[in-house]
């Protein structure tokens, strides 16, 4: 019996790690990201089990859709599912890995890099090498999926689109035409992969499983492939 090859397709979670940065109606920005804190430290610990045993309690906030995470449909449309309402079908999905890479900042992924094979059913990831300018300002500054590759999408009955960058849309763009299209026909979102050239030509299963958070519009989650 072969044993099963993972790799590993997330950024690390910690405590004050690269956030989401929003504009403040004043013009300002604020910077939301991970707070992790003990709640109990194993001293305390040690001294309430009369000194045999220790252990650290910690705490983390944090907005949902930070690190490698998923968006849920109910993430842009009030009317769908959130994270809790995902099945584990809709989260682990046969894949694909589509090389978009050495594209300039801003660039607009078209049709040109998809396969004629049929997307349906599958998580569809595009590799646009940009994890490399993780926690740097170029990380903005990512390329974006077209409306021609979103069509396809649609089209072939994909399940799942991810991409290796902050999103799927373009820098800016306050319509946010990929996740309002996707989201709406239930073709789910993760953003912020890592390593994706190592699936490129590869047979994978896609895994991004999130804790069953009701009310929850997006989540973070242990993004993987599993080679076959």
């Amino acid at each position: 019996m072969t044993a099963s090859c993972f790799v590993d397709l997330s950024q690390s979670f910690h405590d004050g790690m690269p956030g989401i940065r929003r504009r403040m109606p004043d013009g300002s920005t604020r910077e939301e990201t991970v707070r992790l804190r003990v709640t109990r430290t194993r001293e305390e610990s040690r001294k309430a089990n009369g000194g045999k045993v220790g252990f650290e309690s910690t705490e983390v906030a944090y907005p949902t859709a930070i690190a490698t995470y998923l968006d849920a449909p109910y993430c842009r449309w009030p009317e769908k599912r959130d994270i809790a309402g995902l099945s584990l079908e809709d989260v682990i999905l046969p894949g694909i890995a589509i090389d978009c890479r050495g594209r300039a900042d801003r660039a607009i992924i078209g049709a040109e890099v998809l396969p004629k094979q049929s997307l349906a059913g599958h998580a569809v990831l595009f590799n646009f090498g940009w994890d490399v300018h993780w926690g740097t300002e170029r990380y903005g500054a990512h390329p974006a999926i077209g409306p021609v590759v979103v069509d396809r999408l649609i089209a072939d009955g994909a399940k799942l689109m991810a991409v290796d960058a902050g999103s799927a849309d373009a820098p800016g763009d306050a319509w946010s035409p990929v996740h309002s299209r996707l989201l709406e026909r239930d073709i789910l979102i993760s953003e912020n992969l890592v390593g994706l050239d190592r699936l490129l030509g590869k047979r994978f299963r896609f895994f991004a499983v999130p804790i069953k958070a009701k009310g929850a519009t997006s989540m973070s989650v242990r993004a993987f492939a599993e080679l076959l």
